[in-house]
């Protein structure tokens, strides 16, 4: 039996398929466009003909609406459109990973919603997108499919109002931290890089990199000054850019502990939404990136089961927060995982292990830079930050167990710390090498349930009392080592 008939989107949707259709066809077409535009009497016939082409699209683009119908049949979620060739697509209720509520300018406009539905095994891109509909019927949806039974519209709207505790906001100074200590500069970077690279191709009679290869000769003659100069502009416009996407990305950020969820709103230009079942996290991770070290901000992070999210960052719980206040923000929001981020550190013969593990390689590049490179010598310089870092590796690495739960710190050149309950361990074991033996030492093995794979956390240099005392916590829970 149906508990829904076919429907239709809202005709907002028009908007949003032709916007979106013109938008891919304009990037897949620019080579073209750009080679028309350089012949005076091709771009006459294209300037006249480029009202009827876009007549004929925007009538295209209603049928296709009006073919666009969803409905729910069974356990299934039916999906039916195309013009010429009609597709059909289920979804089975017991496929779903996740269902995503967001809302872009033209959702925001009309007071729509965009639902998208994740799959497990569907891939990087969402299995179903309605792209216009009503906030009631998102929200209904989203609780059929996650629930496999139906519920009224009201009562859908009420059960979205009723949370716990207090919302939690992104301040702008801390939005303002985050972006400019994130990694998105350096990706702004490459962007900058790979946008001149393709201007040859696009441009080739402005011969680009002529242009730039001769500004960098006069650039080598000018003083240190106006070098330096130059670069801080570079990075300066990076940085620029970087905050832009960051505040568009996480403006308004929102978080709210409903009973049984936590609910994520952010997004400046299309707001997006995020639903984390609490019985799905299987851990919290506490995140000091060494930028943001000397501001004492962390994020903080959960790993899950069957989250899908937003490909790349559906582990954010919180972005970026003051260190200091990250127990009370787990009392509040995650009381399941709440403890005080106190570890014990690892015995001191195993901190030879961690500054070795750091000059080895400083070595053998000073090795291969002073018989291949004139001035190879300079690479000496690499060996006291690789003991310096080796020495912080090793102090910050530790354990503890608190509140039946597992706390394990380390670090790269970030700081981490994870918490995991006793219970979301799916396994632990203890291993050593042979240097390790002689030095009664072990390496903790974790294992954590994550969707489809599994996460793992290894903890190096470990007492062998301490590893000992671990595995018996664990093995009196009846878990596997």
């Amino acid at each position: 039996m149906k508990m829904y008939e076919p429907q239709r989107l809202h005709p907002a949707a028009i908007l949003e398929f032709l916007i979106g259709n013109i938008y891919k066809q304009f990037q897949s077409l620019l080579p073209l466009i750009i080679l028309v535009f350089g012949q005076n009497e091709i771009r006459r016939w294209f300037l006249f003909a480029l009202p009827v082409i876009l007549l004929l699209y925007v009538l295209y683009t209603i049928v296709y609406w009006l073919r666009y119908v969803y409905y729910i049949q069974d356990d299934e979620l039916h999906l039916e459109f195309g013009i010429f060739v009609k597709k059909k697509r289920f979804i089975s209720f017991g496929r779903v990973q996740s269902v995503q509520v967001s809302a872009g300018i033209i959702q925001r406009i009309f007071g729509l919603v965009k639902l998208q539905v994740e799959t497990a095994g569907g891939g990087d891109k969402a299995e179903l997108v309605l792209p216009a509909i009503s906030r009631t019927r998102a929200e209904e949806l989203r609780y059929i499919l996650e629930s496999k039974r139906p519920i009224p519209a009201q009562k859908c709207q009420e059960t979205e109002d009723q949370h716990t505790g207090e919302i939690f906001r992104l301040p702008t100074r801390d939005l303002f931290i985050l972006s400019s200590t994130s990694n998105s500069i350096g990706v702004v970077l490459v962007g900058l890089l790979v946008i001149f690279s393709q201007l040859e191709d696009v441009f080739p009679d402005l011969n680009i990199w002529n242009i730039i290869g001769d500004y960098v000769k006069e650039l080598a003659g000018k003083t240190i000054t106006t070098i330096v100069l130059v670069v801080l502009v570079i990075f300066l416009l990076a940085w620029v850019l970087s905050l832009l996407g960051n505040f568009i990305k996480f403006g308004g950020f929102e978080l709210i502990r409903m009973d049984n969820n936590i609910k994520i709103n952010r997004g400046l230009m299309e707001k997006k939404q995020l639903t984390i079942p609490i019985k799905k996290i299987q851990a919290v991770r506490v995140v000091e990136n060494v930028l943001r070290q000397p501001f004492g901000m962390v994020s903080i992070q959960v790993v899950s089961i069957s989250n899908a999210g937003e490909k790349g960052e559906s582990s954010v719980l919180f972005p970026i927060i003051p260190r200091r206040q990250v127990e009370e923000f787990l009392e509040q929001v995650l009381p399941e995982f709440a403890v005080p981020l106190e570890t014990k550190q690892l015995p001191t013969r195993s901190r030879i292990r961690y500054i070795l593990i750091n000059l080895i390689p400083a070595f053998l590049v000073t090795i291969l830079a002073m018989f291949f490179l004139p001035y190879g010598w300079f690479a000496l310089l690499l060996w006291p930050p690789a003991i310096l870092l080796g020495f912080i590796q090793y102090r910050d690495a530790g354990f503890n167990i608190q509140n039946n739960k597992l706390l394990i710190s380390s670090r790269t050149l970030g700081k981490v710390i994870t918490i995991v309950p006793r219970q979301r361990i799916q396994s632990l074991a203890v291993s050593n090498t042979y240097f390790q033996i002689k030095r009664k030492l072990t390496t903790l093995h974790v294992e954590i349930a994550s969707g489809s794979i599994t996460a793992s956390k290894k903890l190096v240099g470990m007492d062998k009392e301490q590893s000992a005392m671990i595995s018996r916590w664990y093995s009196d829970f009846g878990g596997y080592i």
